[in-house]
């Protein structure tokens, strides 16, 4: 019998280990030459110790925030894990990083027969079809699992393991083929030669892990990730102290850590490891999160995120969240048809009549997650869980890539042993503290900004963990507007903000970003629509003559890619027919508003007459309906074929198919300005030029909420939102005036945010989110265009009319629209009001526009003289 020992989890490994029994060893520490234990070393040499592994210290001149730097990060948080016993987020990390393939971990899998963890680990790394060593561990995998079956007389499972696991592999004539062509025949599994030495599944489990072993370690998909680099016990959490000896009073030097982490990783889009790490070390609850799981009703995920921070006996608030929750769960499962049933009892049990209004079960779980949130608030286990301290973009990998900017330079000028000698780390970078200051909060009714406790401005607006912060609740309230609907955060250089040194990136020349202007032979009208392919290779354009211009990015020899970007002028497009798509224009031009919406591949598209449709190709006006008065004022595709066309003063809800009217819909006084539509939540959510948001169930198509949109400053009518969208998690809703950008959480349409621009740049000509949610790009009259960090409203980047507009235009030209990039989230499209079209990018060598906030004096990263300011 064979024998293979697991050894414990270490992060070592040798390529000579192949043949030989995995071998328990210390990683993050040095072992001395005589006796094998750890020896202590030098402050210096734990910096040494990182990068030191795979290439000579003089080769390094500099160390940019790249794929390299990167790798080094997750290395060190991937030991950080490991040493603190976080195991989940550690094994989480290390499939979705796909940096370091932890054969130890792969081999407690088999020999405890965790076949889908198992094969769930392996398919992180590889694919069954990247060679045949990949094809041959997923097939030694599932045939071990049918064995184990058939050993157990498992008829049920085996056949499910067999359909369709292991006949995929008869699509391949190999090895593989002729074994599971003897495999489907076999009518006892003890007549196999292999099985047949097989006494019981444990030797059978080491023999398959001793052959899935050898091919780990022969295959080229994995050979370069089965070696970690050796470390010093405790990297990452080492550096740390260096740089910042005295992080505050209130949290620890690891709970610090811990939240650059999370930061790190929700940038970097590693959403499994950070979810499971607020889990595991218990010191961010996130409400977001925990909400997505409620409203999409996925109720075991909501108890057992939860469970992690709390129990039910452990006090009233958390048995109230936890019933709630098993109650939601229960009524799931007895019968999801009978929704009227559910409405009656959940009301009587929360004390919330309002519910019964909402007759959908999404909009029904919207609810219960505010329900649930105001019980999480109040829990006094959660309560110091449910705060993220605001900090710079990347902040972790910034303090990573100073250090070594501060290192290097000795590791390069070295021509003795590094480990031998003593460097001195008096003049090391220095920094207050690890996280941001809490930002400043600001009443309206207030000329200067006033600093608030973290306590009393931190709360939650979006689904990205790390970037969850704003401020709400913390500043005293108008009292005609009310304490939520007042509260904003101010321009980082508006007049409001007073005596503000923040720095702010402001670009004045072209050659500080990359612009294009997209060829036109006729300037017939500004623009007032304007929109990217869902593809992203044209640009559509609705001018103020009713006319539409169409350009097309294509392939070259120099480019292989047709998406749009700054770097290839596109055609201005024109089929051979001739044709010019233009629309009817009605009989107050002067008043009318233009529209359009893609249904590929046609356009649906108005100008105050009749609504056109026309074919993108050929530019065929295919046919028209909805004769005026009233006259269309914005309209969209809501699901499949039906239509939301918003109106004088009502919204038409329409089957496209069938041309019936399904629902009028009834509530605004004055003309519909634009529509949302959010599929996750399914409510349809309209504005108007009475200044009012309301919200509409598509069951039924009952409304839902409405809420009046207030305005700061001398603005003594109503303001006209002109324009409405959904951020990419469906929940969170842009807002937008001449004054004024709001945040709104749908379906109940609760207040969030609001960002009062500076006066002398007013008015708001128009606002959108970057493609990945991340940013707001806001144009003004004046011709700047201002990006916001979207889940704060932090001004991270100004853009003047002189990066883009050469002088001498009249000054009557600026942007009345902006397209975001359906795939690039710092490319836009500026509609202006000469007709022409721009396309702005930050430069290549910056890669992003502006960076966030900077901190104030003193909480940057320096040398000397920070380190003066601590002493």
């Amino acid at each position: 019998m064979t024998c293979i020992m697991i050894s414990k989890l270490t992060y070592q490994k040798s390529r000579d280990h192949a043949s030989s029994v995995a071998e328990e060893q210390t990683l993050f520490t040095a072992k001395s030459e005589d006796h094998g234990t750890a020896s202590p070393r030098p402050a210096s040499h734990i910096l040494l110790s990182l990068f030191s592994e795979t290439a000579k210290p003089s080769q390094y001149t500099e160390m940019d925030i790249d794929k390299d730097s990167y790798t080094k990060l997750i290395i060190l948080i991937l030991q950080f894990l490991d040493e603190e016993n976080y195991k989940e987020s550690l094994h989480l990390l290390e499939q979705e990083s796909k940096i370091f393939f932890n054969v130890n971990y792969f081999g407690e899998t088999i020999v405890n027969g965790e076949w889908e963890k198992a094969e769930e680990y392996l398919s992180s790394f590889t694919k069954l079809n990247d060679n045949r060593y990949s094809m041959k561990l997923f097939f030694e995998i599932r045939k071990q699992k049918y064995y184990e079956a058939s050993v157990r007389n498992d008829q049920a499972e085996g056949v499910n393991v067999l359909w369709p696991d292991l006949k995929v592999f008869l699509d391949f004539q190999d090895e593989n083929y002729e074994e599971l062509a003897g495999l489907i025949d076999l009518k006892n599994f003890r007549d196999n030669e292999h099985l047949s030495q097989n006494v019981n599944k444990e030797s059978a489990r080491a023999i398959s892990w001793g052959d899935l072993k050898s091919l780990v370690e022969q295959n080229p998909t994995l050979q370069d990730k089965l070696i970690f680099p050796r470390l010093n016990k405790s990297g990452l959490l080492s550096i740390i102290t260096l740089i910042c000896p005295n992080p505050g009073k209130k949290t620890s030097i690891k709970e610090e850590l811990i939240y650059l982490i999370l930061q790190f990783l929700d940038e970097e889009k590693l959403k499994g490891t950070c979810h499971k790490l607020e889990q595991e070390s218990k010191i961010f609850f996130n409400m977001n999160y925990f909400g997505e799981f409620v409203i999409s009703g996925e109720w075991d995920k909501a108890l057992k995120y939860l469970s992690a921070f709390t129990m039910p006996d452990d006090n009233q608030h958390s048995a109230k969240i936890v019933f709630t929750l098993e109650k939601q769960k229960y009524l799931a499962n007895l019968g999801r048809n009978d929704q009227v049933q559910a409405i009656k009892i959940l009301p009587n049990d929360l004390q919330d009549n309002f519910l019964y209004k909402y007759m959908d079960a999404t909009s029904l779980r919207a609810n219960l997650c505010d329900v649930l949130k105001e019980s999480v608030k109040s829990n006094p286990i959660l309560q110091d869980k449910l705060k993220f301290p605001a900090m710079d973009k990347s902040r972790l990998l910034t303090i990573l890539k100073k250090i070594m900017d501060w290192w290097i330079p000795h590791c390069a000028n070295s021509t003795t042993d590094l480990y031998k000698k003593n460097i001195s780390l008096v003049n090391i970078p220095k920094i207050p503290y690890l996280c941001r200051e809490p930002m400043i909060a600001v009443n309206s009714h207030c000329q200067e900004a006033s600093a608030l406790p973290v306590s009393n401005g931190l709360v939650f607006h979006d689904s990205s963990c790390c970037n969850d912060v704003s401020l709400q609740a913390g500043m005293k309230s108008s009292e005609k507007y009310g304490s939520r609907d007042n509260t904003y955060l101010a321009d980082a250089n508006s007049g409001v903000y007073g005596k503000s040194t923040e720095k702010l990136a402001e670009i004045n020349d072209p050659s500080e970003c990359q612009t294009l202007v997209l060829p036109d032979t006729s300037l017939t009208g500004g623009v007032t629509r304007l929109m990217y392919s869902c593809s992203g290779d044209f640009i559509l354009a609705l001018t103020q003559n009713a006319t539409h211009k169409l350009w097309r990015w294509y392939c070259d020899d120099q480019h292989s890619s047709s998406k749009a970007s700054t770097n290839v002028e596109p055609q201005l497009y024109q089929p051979s027919s001739g044709l010019i798509m233009t629309n009817e224009i009605g009989t107050q031009p002067e008043n009318a508003l233009s529209c359009f919406s893609l249904k590929d591949p046609y356009l649906f598209s108005a100008s105050g007459g009749k609504i056109s449709i026309f074919n993108l190709e050929t530019f065929e006006r295919l046919s028209t309906f909805g004769s005026p008065p009233p006259s269309t004022t914005y309209f969209t595709f809501l699901m499949q074929n039906i239509f939301a066309i918003g109106l004088d003063d009502s919204i038409l809800i329409r089957c496209f198919d069938s041309k019936k009217t399904i629902a009028h819909l009834k509530g605004h006084q004055k003309r519909i300005t634009c529509l949302a539509f959010s599929q996750n939540l399914n409510v349809l959510v309209s504005s108007g030029a009475d200044a009012q948001l309301c919200v509409w169930s598509t069951n039924g198509w009952e409304k839902l909420a409405s809420k009046i949109l207030q305005s700061t400053g001398e603005m003594l009518e109503c303001p006209v939102v002109n324009h409405i969208e959904f951020h990419q998690d469906q929940i969170h809703l842009l807002a937008v005036h001449e004054r004024n950008v709001h945040i709104y959480e749908a379906p109940t349409l609760n207040h969030s945010m609001q960002w009062v621009p500076q006066e002398s740049d007013l008015p708001i000509t128009y606002a959108t989110y970057s493609c990945d949610g991340q940013s707001i790009f806001v144009s003004f009259k004046n011709g700047c265009i201002k990006v916001l960090v979207a889940t704060t409203l932090y001004l991270r980047c100004r853009i003047n009319v002189t990066a883009y507009i050469p002088p001498g235009l009249s000054s009557d030209v600026y942007p009345a629209v902006i397209a975001a990039h359906p795939f690039q989230p710092n490319n836009i499209a500026l509609g202006l009001t000469d007709g022409r079209v721009h396309v702005l990018e930050p430069l290549e060598s910056e890669g992003e526009w502006g960076i966030s906030p900077q901190p104030k004096d003193g909480d940057g990263l320096s040398t000397a003289s920070c380190s003066a300011v601590l002493e």
